[in-house]
């Protein structure tokens, strides 16, 4: 491995950070992490990909939310393309569709979903929807209204199903050829929960990370978009208080990894079929709030991982054990409230 972009999206100072907002980094043969160049994208917290086109999506998590899209020139440094209006507030979360024509918001202020048209140059060009959210949750500090925080997308892109903290619910709908979200299903989770991340398995195996109660919740999708919640695994241990933050799974589906703000660690689930996760490691990152991390290398043979230590303005690249999944930290490398960091897919 080596020669690979690293892309991190930090808060900026009218987010509560700061960070540049977008930065890349390139991972030299030796693991070493150096900066590319930067770009001022506000409250860069998510970044999606366009599946076919050398095109990125960054939330601006704003009270007035917008989208914005670049590129990266031919040594890896970004460049703004354009930006768009989403439709709501804090927008959190994008998922892309895998005919790259349409780009799906997640708003968390104002719990709702924006549908975004997307041109043939890549970029943000109308909004064809704004599916708002109802109802609350009994935490009244963090449920008082809906707060959408996950938009995700079946293997067709036409089944979009919204993971709602704020009403402990996932909203299944149709994306219609038009770009319209319709025929809306409720999967109620448990109460308090505070659904935060939504990940499919493969079959009817699903797993949902909580934030409010930080476990890790096995479900089953009876149906496309239809889910029954299952056993439920805390996602750390010790006395330090919880918030679950990134959910990521192993390419074979065996293997789980959760970040745990407050404790500080990830933690390595066993993942088997049929069963409730099972904890089998927690490792200490040794930085405050790990907000987001990512993998890179196909699976857990030989892949690593990538950590945004949001309050200690440092991105962390571990290794993970080719057998076990447990991370052993390899380098370190600042950049000023990280909140998300993945790589950037080779073309």
């Amino acid at each position: 491995m080596g020669d690979r972009l690293v892309c991190v999206g930090s808060y900026t100072g009218d987010s509560g950070g700061s960070g540049p907002g977008l930065t890349v980094l390139r991972e030299g043969q030796d693991g070493a992490l150096t900066t590319v160049g930067e770009a001022e994208v506000s409250g860069c917290s998510w970044i999606a990909w366009h599946p076919s086109l050398p095109v990125g999506y960054a939330v601006n998590e704003l009270d007035m939310g917008r989208v914005t899209a670049f590129t990266l020139d031919a040594e890896g440094a970004p460049r703004v393309l354009d930006t768009l209006d989403s439709g709501g507030a804090a927008p959190c979360h994008l998922s892309v569709t895998p005919d790259g024509r349409r780009l799906l918001v997640a708003h968390y202020g104002s719990g709702s979903v924006a549908v975004l048209d997307l041109d043939e140059r890549g970029t943000p060009a109308r909004r064809t929807e704004l599916a708002e959210l109802e109802g609350s949750g009994p935490d009244r500090e963090r449920q008082e209204a809906p707060h959408a925080h996950m938009v995700t997308l079946d293997a067709a892109g036409t089944l979009a199903t919204v993971v709602d903290l704020g009403t402990d619910t996932l909203w299944s709908y149709r994306l219609t050829p038009e770009g319209r979200l319709v025929d809306r299903t409720a999967s109620r989770l448990p109460a308090g929960c505070g659904p935060r991340q939504l990940v499919r398995a493969g079959g009817e195996r699903a797993y949902v990370l909580t934030e409010l109660t930080s476990e890790l919740l096995q479900l089953t999708e009876s149906a496309p978009g239809v889910f029954t919640p299952g056993a439920g695994v805390p996602a750390a241990s010790g006395p330090a208080r919880n918030h679950c933050a990134q959910l990521q799974l192993s390419d074979d589906g065996r293997l789980g990894w959760v970040s745990n703000r407050g404790p500080d660690t990830v933690t390595v689930f066993a993942l088997d079929d049929g069963t409730a996760p099972r904890v089998t490691a927690e490792y200490p990152l040794g930085a405050p709030w790990p907000r987001h991390f990512s993998l890179a290398g196909g699976g857990p043979r030989g892949a690593r991982m990538y950590a945004a230590s949001q309050h200690g303005d440092v991105v962390i690249g571990l290794d993970l054990d080719p057998v076990t999944g447990v991370p052993a930290e390899r380098v370190r490398h600042p950049v000023a409230s990280p909140a998300f960091v993945a790589t950037v897919p080779t073309r």
